[in-house]
């Protein structure tokens, strides 16, 4: 199971979220071919001007997964690409100001 964390600069509508869902799912399915239910995201609405960014109000979303282990940096890179593509296209969030996280898993225990 990979499990995505996204922080939302707002409100999302659950069309939005659903469309996120399947992004990364298809992201996902074509990467890896893992299957659609083997991930699960969690969404947090951050209310606006309650992000910061050097001190001044930020735009930014964080989308926050995981790869599975031993993934290559190019595969990773390409991955947080269409992810932030795919999160920007869904939300209307500035392309720019989406930070995704593709971490290695945590070892269990």
């Amino acid at each position: 199971m990979i499990l995505y964390k996204c922080l939302v600069n707002g409100a999302i509508a659950q069309s939005a979220r659903e469309q996120v869902r399947q992004g990364l799912a298809r992201i996902h399915g074509q990467m890896f071919g893992l299957a659609p239910d083997a991930i699960v995201v969690e969404f947090t609405e951050v209310k606006p001007g309650l992000w910061f960014t050097g001190g001044k109000p930020s735009q930014a979303s964080m989308v926050l997964g995981s790869v599975p282990a031993g993934t290559p940096q190019q595969t990773r890179v390409a991955l947080m690409a269409a992810v932030c593509e795919m999160f920007s296209e869904a939300t209307g969030a500035p392309y720019n100001d989406v930070m995704v996280v593709a971490a290695d898993p945590r070892a269990p225990g």
